[in-house]
């Protein structure tokens, strides 16, 4: 009975001396230094092309992203044309209209603060949509519709495809990158699964008006976004924790892509 005794008051004991040990301790998160992002577009699409600048801020801050001021922004072709982007809006350089031609090379230059960062896209030759149509998946008792893009992929040539989802007016929040790995040649029907504003948002209703824009990338732009839509499978087209790889030489973030873009419309019955 004396040793249950002691051995109890040992235990309490212990106890009271481990929960006056007891700290908090301060974890300490490391921030990486703002990074310049670029965002830039050129397209098949007579126009105003766009080319946008910002900076990223650290994960714990609240994602608006600072615009850049004042950058000396140029484009050229590898036929010697050359084009001065001015600053339209904070942040947003635009020049045009100006259309892009496929098999051209396009490279971006972007001077901030004596810094140059520059980048180099080649638009592949342009693939239509040939029409859009909703497919329907059973599960169970419950039937959920989704946008399908059909096209015909041309043979013998490597291609690659982003997909741009919006639905009243609305972009998905998937990022949706293929390319033609398996379906080389072939009449492809390709499923965009829709994911709206919030989680129980992920499928058409009747009446939905929906916008597909489809893009022939070059491969580095598909590495890009293939890379963002398999860690984010959301943001479309935000810079995530694991920054996919950019095309854009100087420590950059973001994109320069030279593409083609073919669209249609529906309204889901």
């Amino acid at each position: 009975m004396l040793k249950k005794i002691q051995y109890l008051s040992l235990l309490i004991a212990v106890s009271f001396s481990i929960s006056s040990c007891e700290k908090v301790i301060d974890v300490k998160l490391n921030t990486s230094a703002n990074q310049l992002v670029i965002e830039g577009n050129i397209t098949n699409k007579l126009g105003q092309q766009t080319i946008k600048i910002s900076q990223s801020v650290p994960y714990t801050e609240t994602n608006t992203y600072p615009v850049v001021k004042g950058a000396i922004v140029n484009v050229t072709d590898d036929k010697g044309s050359s084009w001065i982007f001015t600053e339209s809006a904070p942040g947003s350089y635009t020049f045009g209209p100006l259309k892009g031609e496929p098999g051209r090379t396009y490279t971006l230059k972007v001077n901030v603060n004596n810094t140059l960062y520059t980048a180099s896209s080649t638009m592949p030759d342009s693939v239509v949509i040939d029409s859009l149509d909703v497919k329907v998946f059973t599960f169970g008792s419950k039937k959920q519709k989704q946008a399908q893009v059909h096209y015909k992929d041309p043979a013998g040539v490597a291609n690659q495809y982003r997909f741009v989802l919006k639905v009243n007016g609305n972009q998905s929040k998937r990022v949706y990158a293929e390319n033609d790995r398996f379906t080389d040649g072939n009449d492809v029907p390709a499923v965009l699964f829709y994911a709206g504003k919030n989680d129980d948002d992920n499928e058409l209703k009747t009446g939905d008006n929906v916008d597909v824009e489809m893009q022939c990338i070059d491969k580095n732009l598909f590495t890009y976004w293939n890379t963002l839509s398999q860690q984010t499978q959301g943001s479309p087209g935000g810079i995530t924790p694991g920054n996919p790889p950019s095309n854009i030489s100087g420590n950059a973030l973001g994109y320069f892509s030279a593409h083609t873009v073919s669209k249609k419309e529906m309204v889901v019955k």
